[in-house]
């Protein structure tokens, strides 16, 4: 008697579990104001008060540029860092809460729930970009070029991705929520270390050294080139420093997880 072979069982595609997890953070975030409020207002304050108070000075020294369109960059950069660690606060919560676990029981793995929370806080970050130009526009910011202005916020999306990415990882390798915080801290710090109110060749001698070597430098006058319309001179490094981030967090994820899995 010839037994019957064993019918292997189809595989699932991941696509429904994973577009259950960002729905499920999108309308965490929507609902958490210090996730999409605070970044939003972050921005628009340091966005006006800048604005209101140097725009007369900052004019007389950048060459027609105006002081809007120069300082747009660094307060998109800064208010994407903060956006974009709302995916390690979600991350944290599932952990802490016992979800991840319980899910990775269900379903034998915890990557489609890492995906949630990643693409939930570039949503917010996209949505946090666009009040940010739209009330940079009220008071008077005209950009060059709008394509420009939409090459800047995709080079910003990209950075985002990178700080998200990072936050997950370290929010599953540590488990704690003011390490997983630091990411954000360290990229919203570094960012003062750059051409913030002038241009670097401008800056004293041993701030344009720091400068020169921050890589959030490039990224920031590469912003600052596409949305004025100049020669990309800083897009290669720029370019490659987000590209950069965003491989190591993929990285460091990577490493979390199998580090969680031997520690279980």
């Amino acid at each position: 008697m010839t037994l019957p072979l064993a019918v292997a069982a189809p595989r699932r595609s991941p696509a429904p579990v994973v577009l259950a997890a960002v729905r499920r953070s999108t309308r965490a975030v929507l609902r958490s104001p210090a996730l999409l409020i605070a970044p939003v207002a972050q921005s628009l304050f340091f966005l006006l008060v800048y604005a209101g108070q140097l725009t007369t000075v900052g004019s007389s020294y950048l060459g027609g540029t105006s002081f809007i369109t120069f300082l747009l960059p660094l307060i998109l950069l800064t208010g994407v860092a903060t956006g974009a660690g709302a995916a390690g606060t979600l991350v944290l919560r599932d952990i802490t809460s016992g979800y991840l676990d319980r899910l990775r029981l269900a379903h034998g793995s915890t990557t489609p729930f890492l995906v949630g929370p990643v693409v939930a806080a570039l949503i917010a970050v996209i949505l946090q970009m666009a009040v940010t130009v739209v009330g940079a526009a009220v008071i008077g910011y005209r950009p060059a070029s709008w394509p420009g202005v939409l090459a800047m916020l995709m080079l910003m999306l990209m950075l985002g991705l990178g700080v998200a990415l990072l936050s997950t990882a370290l929010a599953i390798r540590t488990v704690s929520a003011s390490t997983t915080g630091l990411v954000t801290l360290a990229v919203f710090g570094l960012s003062f270390f750059t051409g913030v109110f002038a241009p670097v060749d401008d800056l004293a001698t041993w701030m344009r050294l720091i400068a020169t070597v921050n890589p959030l430098t490039y990224i920031v006058e590469t912003a600052r080139q596409l949305g004025s319309g100049d020669p990309l001179t800083a897009a290669p490094i720029g370019v490659a420093a987000t590209g950069t981030l965003a491989v190591a967090g993929i990285a460091a994820c990577a490493l979390a997880l199998r580090t969680a899995r031997k520690n279980r």
